[in-house]
């Protein structure tokens, strides 16, 4: 099985938030069954922006940056690097937004016929309207 993540799950991962552990979770079974984790490269930027976010915000201690992005490069995810640079704009303007990041992880998914698994409900409803295969992680 393969499944895309985006950087939603890799920062909550290392923020120690509320949906920490239930993603930590999710990685263990992952992991536990084999399944293949990609994401497109552009990931590792969204992760170091939305951690520096954090560290600016006062949620997270700065001294601890390197160790918590030291723990996700142990992850066995695969990161790709952008193919068809025009199918990312394709789905941007098909899901109506500007920006063409989320539609990223979607190209990706759509390429390696996977699911792109997130915990931003907003991407989930927008893409799942338009027939693409995204699920929203449960969180408690």
């Amino acid at each position: 099985m393969r499944v895309v993540i985006d950087s939603s799950l890799l920062i909550a991962l290392v923020s120690g938030d509320d949906r920490s552990p239930d993603v930590h979770r999710q990685f263990v079974t992952w992991i536990e069954s084999d399944t293949d984790l990609h994401a497109p490269l552009l990931v590792w930027y969204e992760v170091a922006s939305g951690i520096a976010q954090l560290v600016f915000d006062k949620k997270l201690p700065e001294d601890s940056v390197g160790e918590r992005l030291e723990r996700l490069g142990d992850l066995p995810v695969t990161a790709h690097p952008l193919e068809d640079r025009a199918r990312p704009v394709e789905i941007a303007i098909r899901l109506k937004t500007r920006k063409a990041y989320d539609a990223a992880y979607l190209a990706l998914a759509e390429h390696l016929q996977a699911e792109l698994w997130t915990l931003d409900a907003k991407l989930v409803n927008n893409a799942s309207a338009s027939g693409f295969p995204v699920r929203l992680l449960p969180v408690r």
